[in-house]
């Protein structure tokens, strides 16, 4: 009887580890909204399939935001636990939730300054400093990426670098930065 007892005890404690999963597997991410930002980048980008020139008008500079997201499972029945989970291919999540304010900083000095926060736009003509002063928040597109563009030629050509600092509730959250890249006046 105690063999009977043990084989079975065996058997069941398998079946249950077997059951426990700890990944995301299908998780349907449209019901379960981002829970942070992991990481912001920015690059220099071609507008078009050509080679950008040195001219305002033939790049962007893109910026693409990488979501966390959890999922509360509970792998084996017994215990509540939280996995940080991959975004899912086309994520649509607003990452203005996690950003209210983004200040922008060329180097060398772009236009008598090293802060170019107002004289970049989004690809929706909304301007840089509208979305800072919650004027008008429409600044990233449904993946939370998207393209800025410089509204006006520098005083002098020259390669700039461009530094992002992301901000939520007065706190840094995060800062990126451009490559080297030579502008004509």
């Amino acid at each position: 009887m105690k063999r009977a007892t043990l084989i079975i005890g065996l058997f069941l404690s398998g079946f249950l580890f077997t059951q426990c999963n700890d990944d995301c597997g299908d998780f349907n991410y449209t019901k379960s909204p981002p829970i942070g930002i992991s990481q912001i980048r920015t690059t220099t980008q071609a507008l078009w399939d050509t080679e950008p020139t040195s001219n305002i008008d033939s790049f962007g500079i893109y910026m693409y935001v990488d979501f966390l997201f959890a999922k509360n499972i509970t792998p084996c029945g017994f215990i509540s636990t939280a996995y940080a989970c991959s975004p899912p291919p086309t994520p649509i999540y607003d990452a203005t939730e996690f950003i209210d304010s983004i200040l922008v900083y060329s180097e060398p000095a772009y236009r008598f300054t090293n802060d170019i926060t107002a004289l970049l736009n989004f690809e929706n003509n909304t301007d840089l400093t509208s979305f800072n002063d919650f004027t008008d928040r429409r600044i990233l597109n449904d993946e939370g990426n998207g393209y800025f563009f410089l509204k006006e030629k520098p005083l002098q050509s020259d390669s700039f670098t461009f530094s992002f600092y992301y901000y939520n509730d007065g706190a840094i959250i995060d800062s990126s930065f451009t490559q080297k890249y030579f502008i004509t006046n």
